[in-house]
């Protein structure tokens, strides 16, 4: 992905040019910093950028993450803070004493709009969009445009683990198209046919909506996608989210051990409770005689029934203060020997052992995805890690939904850019609302709106 900060293509140079979006600085597939995945769409083979050594590094986030209760719930709370009460739209209006007023307005009084959000699903559309930023930082939103390019008639996401940008066109240093195919990912190159993937013109971010328009209609687009995305610093193609600093770092790895590591020890070690060893002479002086006659099969079940009846003794917590009677013999050098010896095996588990290391792992992932563990109630038995008090949840929660500006607003540029390319009233601001947690002294149900853009 560039930094699409490229140049802007004046209107008269669009016609016959392929450019998209544009880069900075070129990037030279051969040196190893990008490697080409071999696409084939429509019997025209292509190169994607492959994001990640394997092309699978959104699939490797997921199955990681995944794993990792605390990681997966810290990021499912910035998708629901990020959302809030859902869009709104509203209108900023000065009082006659000059105070700033803002106006709701109800989307059914607006009805090319409402009728616009109704067919592109928009609740869900931004549910999933703010998935794909939370998670990759990027989302890929297509617009699909009326036969006259005159409007924008729908927009729906796709999934960003499933886009790959074209490589950057050596000639001219533009990338110009993305590829969507779910089998991205999943090893290799996709060569089977068009079935599989599809091909999309890219459109740069920092075109104007007239500048789109006039591009789209002079190279017979119908369909574009226009990537948001959270800023980037020194990315080629794929941005690089803050918080996966915990994959490269290791931490992801050690939280995610020591739950596999305990289930290990559960399995294997916690089913085995003693150590039962009993001296031949314990037979010998018990049958006597008997004892060399029997057949091989007739010691081994004496020797089952022993060990079960031993094992009935000990177990079970009414076992609990029973004692156990064993035989004692002289040896050959005349030293009083227990003939069964019985030894408990050590609990590894009993003082709590690696739950340090789990707290500080699960620390390290809170940290990096900027989630105070008051307010996903993180606590881990046997730590020393809280689940925070009511004050300390709704500061945490205030100052989370105050830094949370900068992403909305730039989940709002796929509004901004569909309400400029429709043409609707400029004067209508759309929003996420807030919900802001308050004492119920001040207010019964601990609550209230705001609107937050």
């Amino acid at each position: 992905m560039s930094d699409f900060i490229g140049n802007h293509i004046a209107i008269s140079e669009f016609k016959g040019s392929p450019a998209i979006v544009t880069f900075k600085n070129s990037i030279d597939k051969m040196d190893g910093s990008v490697t080409a995945v071999k696409v084939d769409v429509k019997d025209k083979q292509g190169e994607a950028a492959s994001w990640g050594k394997n092309n699978d590094y959104p699939q490797q986030v997921l199955k990681e993450v995944k794993k990792n209760g605390a990681a997966s719930s810290s990021l499912r709370f910035l998708r629901k803070a990020h959302y809030g009460n859902g869009l709104i739209l509203f209108k900023n209006q000065v009082s006659e004493s000059g105070k700033k007023d803002t106006k709701i307005i109800p989307l059914t009084d607006l009805t090319e709009i409402n009728s616009f959000f109704k067919k592109s699903q928009m609740n869900r559309f931004w549910k999933e969009t703010i998935a794909d930023l939370e998670w990759f930082s990027i989302a890929f939103p297509e617009y699909i445009l009326s036969n006259n390019y005159a409007t924008i008639n729908r927009v729906k996401r796709q999934k960003t683990a499933w886009c790959r940008f074209e490589l950057m066109n050596e000639e001219n240093g533009l990338v110009e198209h993305v590829y969507i195919s779910e089998k991205f990912g999943k090893g290799g190159s996709i060569d089977a046919s068009s079935e599989y993937v599809e091909k999309i013109p890219l459109i740069d971010s920092y075109w104007s909506a007239d500048e789109v328009r006039e591009y789209c209609k002079i190279n017979k687009i119908t369909k574009f996608i226009r990537p948001v995305f959270y800023p980037l610093i020194d990315e080629a193609y794929y941005p690089e989210s803050e918080w996966h600093a915990i994959l490269k770092s290791g931490w992801l790895d050690v939280a995610n051990s020591v739950p596999a590591l305990k289930k290990g020890l559960f399995a294997n070690q916690m089913t085995i409770k003693f150590l039962i060893e009993i001296d031949e002479q314990y037979y010998i002086n018990v049958y006597a005689e008997d004892w060399r006659k029997m057949t091989v099969d007739e010691r081994k079940q004496i020797r089952r029934d022993l060990v079960d009846s031993i094992n009935e003794g000990l177990v079970g917590n009414e076992k609990a203060g029973k004692s156990i009677q064993a035989m004692m013999f002289t040896d050959e050098k005349g030293n009083q020997v227990s003939a069964i010896k019985i030894t408990p095996i050590d609990d590894k588990l009993k003082d709590g052992s690696y739950l340090p290391e789990a707290e500080a792992a699960n620390s390290e992932v809170l940290f990096a995805i900027g989630v105070d563990p008051s307010l996903i109630g993180a606590g881990i038995p046997g730590g020393k890690l809280g689940a925070g008090s009511g004050s300390d949840k709704r500061e945490a929660f205030t100052i989370l939904s105050a830094l949370y500006k900068t992403n909305r607003e730039t989940t709002l540029e796929i509004f901004e850019f569909i309400q400029e390319y429709n043409k609707w009233d400029e004067t209508i601001c759309a929003g996420f609302e807030n919900t802001i947690l308050t004492t119920l002294d001040k207010n019964p149900t601990g609550s209230q709106k705001t609107t937050a853009s």
